[in-house]
């Protein structure tokens, strides 16, 4: 087993696995339970449940990237994302795998958590382990090393289930040669590109297309969820003042983010790049070493341009810049050029090889490592801990204000108590700014399912956190068709355009079919082009998004040359004929075996691990809540709430 990781630790396809399992690890340093005690359980597993507060978790993180990622288009999107199943597919990945583990025997001893723990660079100080740091960034992450390494454990057991699985994927040299035969091919063809917009003025919507298209596609015509909140604001400034700094903090704080005042070795440097081929042959290395020692000898003379002769000479991208390269540091470049920048003197120049050419060498600068003094930077951690502490002192202070509106406090009671006011929000969509209170993160995630008059759980902004109790809530809807009848009508008649290129291209094809040669047949037809020489998986030169078509190509027999239908490229749609196929070289076939043997295995053992996790699934018992039947009532809930259970993904699931 161990052996097999080691061969397969670094090998991607392993991550598709893990990836799986990642949440379990990387929120909240990976530590949880399934059940989390006797709470509101979202889906049962095997029998295994995992609880509505965990669900909601992984939910809010996936609201949170979903917004960094898509930005102010998040609102329109996040109908589609449907980011509460993904949580709920996530975590149920996670128990079915922890299962499989626990039926595979996959076991982690007590000196692998040890080892990976010592080997973790947080922990580590000048290059050693060092205890104390450990215990100081847990603690400030509120964890036990206990709960930590037991996350660490886990994470190890799914690497070795990873491997494992992964290991059992294989292939042939016959499967190998048969791919690349097929890889290696070549096609050429001859389109003719049919446009949308050349359409617009022979189309019109009719009142009735316009009502159809409507009903069809509402959910292009909705209205987000708002929901309106009074709140209180527990001010990270009102905390200040309660917060106490030692010096024993500031150096701590100060071992545990060195890196941020370390300043690492680097070298500021230009070159001159005389390219070799891929595969290069004793005669060409030779005519580029002579080609590079010529420049060399006009870049030491005395005052010599070395910008000016890179401009000339350099066949690399940084020509233009006179061949500077900028400040790098140790392991962002290739191994033969990087010993020589660090090993060569400010204003001297060195020649070496590495894969790409003959490279000529000028350090400019060279920069020791060095550590800024504590005493330099300490007021500045001093201020920075004073935040961050204020901020968890708000947090508490909001959390204990919660718990009494939870009780049946009231929010001005509690304002007139803290001295604060109650305020009252704008109408709030999911990933919406209020103003005066930027930042604001996960409120809609933590005000899910709530009604009128129930209170919000404490959230955090940038500059405290909050309490809030709902005032209105307004679900998603459609808008009216008079709203947006002008929309509708550019959808439609954009469509019906749409609808007629493809049409064309259609017919035009048609009409292909029935000649002799259809492939000169549309080479004179005006607007047709004929394409180079077209790889697998390439594109047609100078025609963006064609992948499909260089596909379809290939799949032509050469005895039914034309499209059977039309491939659409970007917004347009093309009517194509193979004009002729060319078999791979088998001097490049056998050039690029042992390459394409590790892409292949790759694939192969990604397909085993995705089989592996779509087969646990296919045997898996994977139940979630209905409310309102006649059943066992929920864990936590009410004696009176009854639930019924049913598979994920049925109709009654959906309809919840």
């Amino acid at each position: 087993m161990l052996q097999l990781m080691r061969k397969h630790a670094g090998n991607w396809m392993i991550k598709i696995l893990l990836g799986a399992i990642a949440l379990a690890f990387a929120l909240s340093w990976g530590v949880y339970n399934y059940g989390d005690g006797p709470a509101r359980v979202a889906v049962k597993v095997n029998g295994e449940t995992i609880s509505e507060v965990r669900a909601s978790e992984v939910y809010a993180n996936l609201v949170e990237q979903s917004k960094q990622r898509f930005g102010a288009q998040f609102d329109q999107i996040a109908p589609l994302l449907n980011l509460r199943q993904q949580a709920l597919d996530q975590l149920v990945d996670q128990v079915l795998l922890n299962q499989a583990a626990n039926q595979l025997a996959v076991q982690t001893s007590n000196q692998e958590v040890a080892a990976r723990v010592a080997a973790t660079p947080m922990f580590q100080k000048d290059g050693n382990f060092d205890e104390r740091l450990y215990r100081l960034i847990l603690e400030r992450n509120r964890l036990t090393p206990a709960d930590y390494e037991a996350g660490l454990r886990q994470e190890v057991r799914m690497e070795k289930l990873a491997a494992l699985v992964a290991g059992a994927g294989q292939v042939t040299p016959l499967q190998v040669d048969e791919v690349l035969a097929s890889q290696l091919a070549k096609v050429q063809g001859v389109y003719r590109l049919f446009k949308p917009e050349d359409f617009r003025k022979e189309v019109g919507a009719t009142d009735q297309q316009i009502n159809d298209y409507y009903k069809k596609n509402q959910s292009a015509y909705m209205a987000p969820a708002t929901v309106t909140f009074d709140y209180l604001v527990f001010p990270v400034s009102a905390q200040r003042d309660q917060v106490q700094i030692t010096d024993r903090d500031v150096a701590d704080t100060y071992d545990m983010e060195r890196d941020r005042y370390s300043k690492p070795e680097r070298v500021k440097a230009s070159h001159i790049l005389i390219t070799l081929p891929e595969k290069p042959s004793p005669a060409e290395i030779e005519a580029a070493k002579e080609k590079a020692d010529k420049v060399m000898a006009l870049a030491k003379k005395k005052g010599a341009d070395f910008a000016a002769l890179a401009k000339k000479y350099s066949q690399g991208p940084s020509a233009p810049k006179g061949g500077d390269l900028g400040w790098f540091r140790r392991g962002t470049m290739v191994g033969p050029f990087e010993d020589l920048a660090f090993k060569l003197k400010p204003g001297e120049i060195g020649l070496v090889r590495t894969q790409f050419g003959w490279h000529l060498v000028k350090v400019v600068a060279h920069e020791q490592p060095s550590v800024t003094p504590l005493n330099e930077v300490k007021a500045e951690i001093k201020n920075s801990l004073v935040d961050r502490q204020a901020k968890d002192l708000a947090q508490a202070a909001a959390e204990r204000a919660f718990d009494r509106l939870a009780m049946g406090q009231s929010l001005a009671k509690l304002a007139k108590e803290s001295g604060g006011a109650v305020l009252t929000s704008p109408k709030m969509t999911e990933g919406g700014k209020v103003e005066g209170l930027p930042g604001l993160k996960n409120f809609f995630a933590s005000a899910k399912d709530l009604d009128k008059g129930q209170p919000v759980p404490a959230v955090a902004f940038e500059g405290g956190s909050i309490v809030a109790v709902i005032q209105e809530r307004v679900p998603a809807h459609v808008k009216p068709l008079k709203d947006v009848i002008e929309d509708v009508r550019v959808a439609v008649e954009a469509q019906l355009a749409t609808d007629k290129a493809r049409q064309e291209a259609a017919k035009l094809l048609t009409d292909l079919a029935k000649v002799k040669a259809p492939a000169a047949e549309l080479k004179r037809m005006p607007g047709s082009v004929e394409t180079g020489w077209l790889t697998k998986g390439g594109e047609v030169k100078d025609l963006s998004g064609s992948s499909a078509l260089v596909r379809a190509l290939f799949l032509r027999p050469d005895t039914k040359p034309v499209l059977t239908q039309p491939v659409q490229v970007g917004d347009q749609f093309s009517a194509a004929v193979l004009v002729g196929r060319k078999a791979a070289d088998k001097q490049e076939i056998a050039d690029k075996r042992e390459q394409f043997k590790e892409i292949l295995l790759a694939q192969e053992r990604r397909q085993t691990v995705q089989g592996f996790l779509g087969d646990l699934r296919a045997r898996a018992e994977i139940l979630v809540p209905v409310q309102g039947a006649t059943s066992s009532p929920i864990p936590g809930c009410d004696s009176r709430s009854t639930v019924e259970w049913v598979p994920m993904g049925s109709p009654k699931a959906a309809a919840k």
